[in-house]
């Protein structure tokens, strides 16, 4: 339920975005940085927004039909995979992480040892497509040209069940890195399924047009997080695994030029002969976490409202617009954002150290213009 609220606060105008929100997502409008301003303007308007968005996210969240397929997939379509490829069948993105939403699919990724070549990959996934249509599953569409390929399974009506592509490990590892993070406040989750539909709605959520990857708006909000006082989130250099806190904790000077968590973990995600997935090189258990490595957590008292609002301010300000040599590079690693030559937002990854969703100067420009509208 994206808000149109003109201080004091429009109870009509409310009751019937609340209408629009229950009966269709779709119908939905987009907030500005400037209404979401206004509701934060007192507390009684603050304590309606943070309403509102609570009672939204439970019209953002999936729905039991999702679940259930995704049930179905590990339970059912895993073994039939194990037993025909010797692979495992592991889910990720968004239906792992927290932020999956009403109406999206799920992502699965089929580990298979010795398969290390894009060929290989897509050798395993008409293997895919055989099988669906043998075990009359219903069907699958192999996608060679993607980026990763994938084989897109569908069911006997049509409904997308899954993609599924082959040691893509890195996003495995990447979910287990985002889930670790927003398992940590129920606010952060909250804020991100806003987001990402706010973005989907402003046209600005589509990596393959140009503009935002889902990544990278998720990566946006932990950074923000990050940054209060007291910060809602910790940052990912306090959570590394023993091993790499010693590594960092020795005399070598070099440990202060690191960005990002591969430049000290030894060795790949996955290893090619027996298929075995690396232990995360970071703590994934939220009691380790809040207890050992965030002494903050539960500290910042900000309702989900403020937060909202802070989101939008943070990235709607001026040192973000870009253009002219005047761009800024942020780092959820440690925290930090230093200016580039670029002119626009470089986001990295806080595992590889890659620049997660490269932009033009205007391209970037546009983007920025909607959080600051």
């Amino acid at each position: 339920m994206f808000l149109r609220v003109h201080a004091p606060v429009n109870r009509q105008l409310i009751r019937r975005v609340s209408v629009q929100a229950h009966n269709s997502l779709g119908s939905v409008p987009p907030i500005s940085r400037l209404e979401c301003q206004e509701q934060v303007c007192c507390p009684q308007t603050n304590a309606e927004l943070t309403r509102q968005l609570e009672e939204t996210d439970l019209q953002l969240v999936p729905t039991a039909g999702q679940h259930e397929r995704k049930s179905w997939i590990v339970g059912s379509l895993a073994p039939l995979l194990h037993r025909h490829t010797g692979g495992q069948l592991h889910t990720f993105g968004s239906c792992e992480n927290g932020f999956w939403m009403n109406g999206s699919d799920v992502d699965a990724c089929l580990v298979v040892r010795h398969c290390s070549q894009r060929q290989s990959w897509v050798t395993k996934l008409r293997l895919v497509e055989s099988l669906v249509r043998r075990e009359e599953i219903g069907t699958a569409q192999l996608v060679r040209a993607a980026r990763v390929p994938v084989a897109k399974v569908l069911d006997k009506e049509g409904i997308e069940l899954c993609d599924i592509s082959v040691n893509n490990v890195a996003a495995l590892e990447n979910s287990k890195f985002v889930g670790a993070l927003s398992q940590l406040d129920p606010r952060a989750r909250i804020l991100g399924r806003f987001i990402k539909h706010w973005a989907s709605r402003r046209r600005i959520n589509n990596r393959s047009e140009g503009t935002l990857s889902t990544y990278t708006l998720i990566l946006q909000l932990f950074y923000f997080l990050q940054t209060r006082n007291p910060p809602v989130l910790p940052v990912l250099v306090n959570l590394l695994s023993e091993p790499l806190q010693e590594l960092l904790a020795g005399p070598d000077d070099s440990a202060d030029a690191v960005t990002a968590v591969n430049a000290l973990a030894t060795g790949p995600e996955m290893d090619v002969a027996s298929g075995e997935l690396r232990s995360p090189p970071f703590l994934t258990d939220a009691t380790a976490i809040c207890e050992g490595r965030f002494p903050e957590a539960g500290k910042n008292s900000a309702s989900v409202g403020e937060l909202l609002y802070g989101f939008f301010q943070f990235w709607g300000d001026e040192v973000f617009a870009g253009g002219e040599g005047s761009g800024q590079t942020v780092l959820v690693y440690d925290g930090t954002r230093s200016k580039n030559d670029l002119g626009v937002l470089v986001m990295r990854c806080p595992l590889t150290g890659k620049n997660v969703n490269p932009f033009t100067a205007s391209v970037w420009q546009g983007i920025h213009a909607e959080f600051a509208r």
